[in-house]
């Protein structure tokens, strides 16, 4: 018996059995789901109704439409480079975004996968024995036959066309969802940069002001000794010793909350950095931390296209039509085109003999007639679900526009607010000193050194908040904008008008 071939056409007068074979494949990739439009929001010309000043402030707004990277670079300290390449590299949300991006990309190439013909292979062998039927018809007893082997192997193909492009679909779905995941991965390094940013900018200010607090009970405690030998040599009163002691309690007050801020911004610096809070942290000291002169800043349209979270609102709504479609394409038939191609035989040698070959090749079509409106209810479910995203990508780009537009005016008000606090500083000190020599003269009264010290402390307090606000207000513009900015000589090399208005905080 001659073996036939794996796929043979019928003779002539019954190729009317292809024909839905034929209809099928040619109407292959024909997408059933509707046209939904991209989502759109309000595009601004500027952030704010009033335009941020920038010319005349320490640090100047550069307007770029470039993407950016890497903005830390700005502040010019190795040592916040370092714990944030440390962060980037140990922190487990980060490590888990990083995991789900290579799930969702694993999950796209399923989805690719189903464009592709199905190919298996069968192969077994079995021993076993029949019954013969008894003289009677087989009504009567059963007498069993003889033993035989049987040796089975076949080669099975499948396909789906994917006649109304459900499979398309899903690949966009499955492209959407990888797209999602690799924006947020990309919000989660944005994030983690300004998070290592924010706790060490804080640490710092924390500490500086300890060190200050400190140098005042100091100073506060030395006068209080003054005043306290005074009173035994009968040139004060008990009054003026229990207003300095109060002061001088007050001062060391001051010391155990501050102290308690830097430990809590380094331990979770540490969490940050994926270590426990015991861990050893080298921390950059505020004066090691240099303000950017330059603040690059995306214009809105580029906003809308780098940041991380409106690239992940606009992808969630990509992968919602594409589900939209795919509930479409559920109402329709689903067709299956298989061949199968085997050998059936008794022994070894007639195995491989053509005279054992079998092949078979079909198709089928399931349909959906009835499912109690089920179907039609999941592609309504999906259309809302549609409309919810891109409700929430307007949010998305609305609210981004309102941090960066915060985020400005912050920046312009910390600039002006820390000229004035360092001005005032630096006037309550020459205030201070000048009001305890006149004191030491006997040129004032007690009260008046008292106000002039309260003051100084004050202030100097105040300055020291200010400059690290300033900080934490650029790094939070930063972040606002979504990223870092591209390595620009011109930008990040300490050099000319730059080094100059840094060395001038």
């Amino acid at each position: 018996m001659k073996a036939r071939p794996l796929i043979a056409l019928p003779p002539l007068r019954s190729g009317y059995r292809l024909l839905p074979l034929l209809a099928a494949l040619g109407l292959a990739g024909c997408a059933v789901g509707p046209k939904l439009p991209a989502p759109t929001a309000p595009l601004p010309a500027r952030y704010n109704q009033h335009a941020v000043n920038g010319a005349q402030q320490t640090q100047h707004l550069q307007w770029t439409e470039g993407q950016a990277q890497s903005w830390w670079h700005l502040f010019h300290s190795p040592a916040l480079n370092r714990l944030i390449a440390t962060a980037t590299a140990h922190n487990p949300n980060l490590a888990a975004a990083q995991s789900s991006l290579a799930q969702a990309q694993a999950l796209e190439g399923v989805a690719d996968a189903g464009f592709l013909p199905r190919l298996g292979a069968n192969l077994g062998a079995g021993r076993q024995r029949a019954l013969r039927a008894g003289t009677n018809g087989g009504f009567g007893t059963r007498v069993p036959g003889n033993p035989y082997t049987l040796l089975l192997g076949s080669v099975d193909i499948s396909y789906n066309p994917d006649v109304f492009g459900r499979q398309g679909y899903i690949l966009k779905d499955a492209r959407a969802q990888s797209a999602v995941a690799r924006a947020e991965l990309h919000q989660g390094q944005v994030f983690l940069g300004g998070a290592v940013t924010q706790a060490v900018i804080t640490a710092a200010s924390a500490h500086a002001q300890v060190r200050l607090a400190q140098a005042m009970a100091k100073d506060d405690a030395q006068l209080l000794t003054l005043i306290q030998n005074e009173y035994r040599l009968g040139a004060q009163n008990l009054q003026t010793v229990d207003e300095q002691q109060a002061v001088a309690e007050a001062a060391a007050a001051r010391i155990p909350p501050l102290q308690a801020a830097e430990s809590a911004a380094r331990h979770q610096l540490a969490a940050l950095l994926g270590t426990v809070p015991a861990a050893p942290l080298s921390l950059p000291s505020l004066e090691e931390l240099h303000l950017p002169a330059v603040i690059p800043t995306l214009v809105p349209s580029a906003l809308v296209e780098n940041r991380p979270d409106i690239q992940a609102a606009h992808a969630k709504t990509e992968a919602a039509a594409a589900q939209v479609g795919v509930a479409t394409a559920n109402l329709y038939p689903n067709i299956d085109i298989t061949a199968s191609l085997g050998k059936a035989a008794m022994t070894a040698g007639m195995f491989f003999n053509p005279a054992s070959t079998l092949w078979a090749i079909g198709s089928s079509l399931a349909a959906p007639i009835y499912e109690g409106g089920a179907l039609h209810a999941k592609k309504r479910a999906a259309m809302d679900h549609w409309r919810v995203t891109t409700d929430r990508y307007r949010a998305t780009v609305l609210n981004a526009f309102r941090e960066v537009a915060d985020a400005l005016r912050a920046v312009q008000s910390a600039d002006t607010a820390y000229t004035h606090s360092k001005a005032a500083a630096q006037a309550a000190a020459s205030a201070y000193q000048l009001a305890l020599a006149r004191y030491r003269d006997g040129a004032v009264d007690y009260a008046t050194l008292l106000n002039a010290e309260l003051e100084a402390q004050k202030d100097e307090i105040a300055a020291v908040q200010a400059r690290a606000q300033r900080y934490l207000d650029s790094a939070a513009l930063f972040v606002a904008m979504g990223d870092g900015w591209w390595q620009d000589p011109a930008i990040t090399r300490p050099s000319g008008p730059t080094a100059s208005a840094r060395s001038s905080e």
